[in-house]
């Protein structure tokens, strides 16, 4: 799926991400890359909210198994864990990264026999100076 689909994809079935203004940058194998602008996800001390943030990493993940799982059907967050480094005071850029390949191939042979597997992916918010503001691990799972 590129980019513009699966940000249209974001915007239809999960509405919050059109309310924060959410792109999708970059969409291939190795990576998702996510940002939205600072003015519509910011607090009330002018950095980003630790919601939209959450929300950010979260859908960066989602959007890396649903690649994963070649559209074929749901994605859902198990459970996760998420650490806030630094404030952001800038547009908001979450980046997956794709997990190791014999991950996704245990994960996808679950998927096929099943109709349902679990797979661990990590996201981040990255500064423009290359720092991580904040960092998300979860346990998603996919659902034929």
């Amino acid at each position: 799926m590129n980019a513009q689909a699966l940000q249209d994809k974001l915007h239809s079935e999960i509405p919050m991400s059109k309310y924060m203004q959410v792109k999708v940058v970059r969409a291939n194998q190795q990576e998702i890359e996510l940002e939205c602008d600072l003015a519509p996800n910011h607090n009330h001390v002018g950095t980003a909210f630790g919601g939209s943030l959450a929300t950010l990493m979260v859908l960066a993940a989602y959007c890396q198994l649903f690649e994963i799982i070649n559209e074929t059907g749901h994605v859902l967050l198990k459970n996760t864990s998420m650490n806030f480094i630094y404030p952001v005071e800038e547009k908001l850029r979450a980046v997956c990264k794709a997990p190791a390949i014999d991950q996704v191939k245990k994960f996808q042979e679950a998927y096929a026999k099943k109709g349902k597997a679990r797979l661990e992916l990590s996201s981040q918010i990255m500064l423009a100076d290359g720092r991580i503001a904040c960092q998300m691990t979860g346990e998603f799972v996919g659902v034929n």
